[in-house]
C-alpha cells in the first residue's frame, strides 16, 4: 500500500481511539450521569451505550507503522494522533533527493503553504523514527526498487533500541557455599561466567 493511504487509514483510526476512550469514560458514570448527558446531546456517535460496538479497542490493530516517502505535508497534530493508535515502532523513511514529491508539492508552496513534505524531511513527533534513506532512494520510483533494504535498515521486525547508549557494569561477587570459598564471579549485562570448582 502507498504511505499516504497507510497515514489516511491511522489518522482514521485515530478518530475512533478518540471516540471509543470518550465511550469508555462515559461508561464509568453512573447510570443517571449517562441518561442526563444522552437527553442534552453529550452521547458518544449520537446515542447511547448500545449504539456504539467495538471488538477490540482501535488502538490495539496497529503494531508497527513503516512509512515510506510519504506524499503529504507535515502535520505534527496529525502524526501525534497516528502515533497514539500505533502499538509498536512509527517509522518515516525519506529522501531529501525526491525530486517528484518536492516539484509534486511545489504548488502548494506558491499557494501559500510552507509546510515541509513528509517524505522528504523528518517528521519532529516524540516516538517517531525518522530514517534518511537518500543513499538508497535517488529517486520516488525507487521506492519499490530498495523497500527490501529499507526494511533491513530500519530493522523491521526487531525490538526497538534504546536511546541511550548501553553501558556493560561489572560487578564482583564473593560467594561462601556451606563455608567453602568458590572465588569471584564477574556479572556482565548479558552473560555470567561461573568459575568450575574442581575437588
Amino acid at each position: 500500500m502507498g504511505a499516504r493511504v497507510i497515514y489516511s487509514c491511522l489518522k482514521e483510526l485515530a478518530k475512533h481511539q478518540e471516540t471509543w476512550e470518550a465511550h469508555q469514560q462515559k461508561k464509568q458514570l453512573p447510570p443517571s450521569s449517562r441518561r442526563k448527558q444522552n437527553r442534552q446531546g453529550g452521547g458518544v456517535s449520537g446515542g447511547g451505550d448500545d449504539t456504539l460496538k467495538y471488538i477490540r479497542e482501535p488502538a490495539s490493530i496497529v503494531e508497527d507503522a513503516i512509512l515510506m516517502g510519504t506524499p503529504n505535508h507535515v502535520s505534527l497534530k496529525s502524526w501525534e494522533a497516528c502515533r497514539r493508535v500505533v502499538a509498536g515502532r512509527m517509522i518515516n523513511c525519506y529522501s531529501r533527493k525526491d525530486l517528484i514529491l518536492s516539484l509534486m508539492f511545489q504548488m502548494k508552496r506558491f499557494q501559500g503553504i510552507l509546510r515541509p513534505v513528509c517524505g522528504t524531511s523528518p517528521v519532529v513527533v516524540n516516538g517517531v523514527e525518522n530514517y534518511d534513506i537518500t543513499d538508497l532512494v535517488a529517486a520516488h520510483t525507487d521506492y519499490c526498487l530498495c523497500a527490501g533494504e529499507i526494511l533491513k535498515r530500519v530493522r523491521h521486525g526487531q525490538p526497538q533500541m534504546a536511546t541511550e547508549e548501553k553501558t556493560e557494569v561489572q560487578s564482583l561477587t564473593k560467594i561462601n557455599v556451606a563455608g567453602q570459598d568458590l572465588g569471584s564471579i564477574a556479572a556482565l549485562s548479558d552473560e555470567s561466567a561461573i568459575p568450575r570448582h574442581t575437588q
